[in-house]
């Protein structure tokens, strides 16, 4: 088994779940949205919200809430972070960001929270760019290459913050290339930046 389809195991391990190795469909299905952060420069971060589903939230939050508890703690979000979240570095967080049809390499993502959003588990991170986008198209998708996690975009008008900047953004597949199963079309947003 190659390395990173342990990652995925090693979550359902977490989470209280029996393992299960990757297959031909998802097990776990996630609900991203996507927002902008601008500077003057141009764009130079995105924002990524994940809403897990609620099988699997119902099978997470137990590990990290005290009994009597509605919310994480600081130290339960600490503990999500270094669990689960800072092991998905090496993934790219199972976020894709290309530049004008250009990948972009690996980036530590920032600001790493979750909290619990009635009784689902939202996790919120920011993946800089390194070189902020002036003009161009930036095409962002949640992706699992072993289709363990299944991303699906909400929103097709994502949230803008920072300096104003023209930007327009539209839904949009993507094919990817699965471990298992081979391409699949996911989910995902273009924008058009400047």
């Amino acid at each position: 088994m190659r390395f990173h389809r342990l990652v995925p195991v090693a979550l359902a391990l977490c989470l209280g779940m029996a393992p299960v190795p990757a297959g031909a469909h998802p097990h776990v299905f996630i609900d991203v949205d996507f927002g902008l952060r601008f500077t003057e420069r141009g764009l130079d971060a995105v924002q990524v919200t994940w809403r897990f589903d609620d099988v699997y939230s119902d099978a997470m939050l137990p590990d990290y809430l005290k009994k009597g508890e509605r919310q994480l703690s600081a130290e339960a979000v600490a503990r999500l972070d270094k669990d689960i979240f800072s092991q998905l570095a090496p993934y790219r967080y199972y976020t894709d960001v290309a530049v004008d049809g250009v990948p972009r390499g690996p980036a530590q993502a920032k600001g790493f929270t979750a909290r619990v959003d009635g009784k689902v588990l939202v996790f919120e991170f920011l993946i800089p760019l390194g070189t902020p986008v002036k003009a161009g198209r930036v095409d962002l998708a949640g992706f699992d290459p072993d289709y363990f996690i299944e991303y699906s975009t909400v929103s097709a008008k994502p949230v803008a913050t920072g300096a104003p900047y023209r930007f327009a953004c539209e839904r949009k597949r993507f094919r990817r290339d699965t471990e298992i199963t081979g391409p699949i079309d996911v989910s995902g947003l273009s924008c058009t930046i400047g």
